[in-house]
């Protein structure tokens, strides 16, 4: 089943563009597909600064995030010291690993690829199975240029589920939004969850497709 590794920083003060090239460096440097986002709505923006998430996937199985994890130990922890400089340069950084559930996402051809929303959902105790089932099966319907990821993080609250949103403008994003409001599938979202979605807004700075 394909994973993806999250990264966040935080930048310090006047290190914001410094920390969004270094992160192109880092990411174009491992060799795997992925992007780089800065947010244009917050989950939470009363709570933190900006934040620059990066994307590393294309990992096919458990196995190749053991790999590129294990490659930061070697030579007296020589991979995590070279991210050392750029994690000076901020106030938080962390990072998260992802397994996907959906589909790949297959967009159409000549789709660019520009606002990436992220919502998390927390499903009631016992109910991640159907949660699951009914954002899969909704997805399928959705009719869009690519469909969302849906996503269960490895860490965090259990029952946690994210469903990763690309688009190809903000307008295009806000016209999703409407399709599942409108949708009376909602009230069944609603019956499944803790309480309401968190979500966030990004615009794509950075694509990398080795």
């Amino acid at each position: 089943m394909p994973y993806f590794i999250n990264t966040f920083r935080v930048p310090k003060p006047g290190h914001f563009t410094a920390v969004a090239r270094g992160v192109e460096q880092s990411l174009g440097a491992t060799g795997w597909s992925g992007s780089i986002s800065v947010p244009i709505a917050p989950r939470m923006p009363a709570n933190g600064s900006l934040a620059i998430i990066g994307t590393v996937a294309g990992f096919e199985t458990a196995d190749d995030v053991d790999a590129i994890v294990d490659g930061l130990f070697p030579d007296n922890m020589a991979g995590l010291a070279a991210r050392d400089p750029l994690a000076s340069m901020c106030d938080h950084f962390n990072w998260t690993t992802s397994r996907i559930i959906s589909p790949a996402i297959n967009p159409v051809d000549g789709f660019v690829p520009k606002i990436i929303g992220r919502t998390t959902l927390v499903a009631k105790p016992g109910a991640a199975a159907a949660l699951l089932d009914l954002l899969l099966e909704w997805r399928e319907e959705l009719d869009m240029p690519a469909k969302p990821i849906v996503s269960v993080p490895l860490g965090g609250l259990a029952g946690s589920i994210r469903v990763s949103t690309i688009t190809e403008s903000l307008q295009a994003y806000e016209d999703f939004g409407a399709q599942i409001a409108a949708d009376p599938r909602s009230q069944k979202l609603a019956e499944l969850v803790t309480g309401p979605p968190l979500r966030g807004v990004g615009r794509i700075s950075f694509n990398h497709q080795p």
